[in-house]
Parts: C-alpha cells; sequence; structure tokens
C-alpha cells in the first residue's frame, strides 16, 4: 500500500522545512537543492505546495527565496504530509473490479494524520 509518509517527496518537503528553520532566514531554492541534493525546478514545484498551505513564504528581490511562515514550533509533521497528500489526491487512482482498499487506505491515513500532529518541526531538529 503507497502511503505519502515514506516517499522521496515527503522526506524533501520535511528537508525544506527542517532547513528553513535550522536557517532561521531566508533561503533561495538553489540552496536548498543543493543541500536537499535534488533538481532546483523539482525544488520549486515542492515549494508550491508549501506555499500554499500557508507554511512558508516568498521574498522577491536580489535577496529573494524562501522562509518559515511560522516558527518551527507550530508546524506539525502533519503540516508537510498534507503537502504529499494534496498531491495524491489529484492523481488519478486506479482501482481494481473485484476489490477496494479505499477504507483501509483512508483509515491509515487517519491515523498516520493524528500521530504526525503530535510533532513539531521543532520536535525533529537535531543541533
Amino acid at each position: 500500500m503507497d502511503t505519502p509518509l515514506g516517499t522521496h517527496r515527503f522526506q524533501i518537503i520535511l528537508g525544506v522545512l527542517l532547513l528553513l528553520a535550522k536557517h532561521g532566514g531566508t533561503l533561495s531554492s538553489t540552496e536548498m537543492a543543493k543541500n536537499l541534493h535534488v533538481n532546483a525546478a523539482y525544488l520549486r514545484k515542492i515549494i508550491s505546495e508549501l506555499l500554499k498551505l500557508g507554511l512558508v513564504e516568498a521574498k522577491e528581490g536580489h535577496d529573494g527565496g524562501y522562509k518559515l511562515k511560522l516558527p518551527a514550533n507550530h508546524i506539525s509533521l502533519a503540516d508537510a504530509y498534507e503537502a504529499v497528500r494534496n498531491e495524491k489526491k489529484s492523481q488519478n487512482e486506479t482501482e481494481n473490479g473485484w476489490f477496494s482498499l479505499e477504507q483501509v487506505k483512508t483509515e491509515i491515513d487517519s491515523c498516520t494524520i493524528t500521530c504526525l500532529k503530535k510533532y513539531r518541526i521543532s520536535d525533529v531538529m537535531i543541533g
């Protein structure tokens, strides 16, 4: 069963939030991409979802980049998970003609969110 929690995308979203929390200021997508070892264009797609959710804000101009919109102790891991879930919901799911796991997937998702709400970005930061 495919859940967003273990995906590379979730790890990158979490990485963005942790980098911004650790830095405490504005970072460019290029700087973050280097730190996270991903393509900057791919990272900007991920950041766009964080912008929509109100977790990150963009700063234009020469010293532009991204920064957290909220303190790290106000952002839960469930917030990061939500960014991945939004993308997953928009993808078409294929169903087998003789069974459906949608109810099971929904319950697993609900349990995951409940657990992730207990932890803040600041809780998982090292150093």
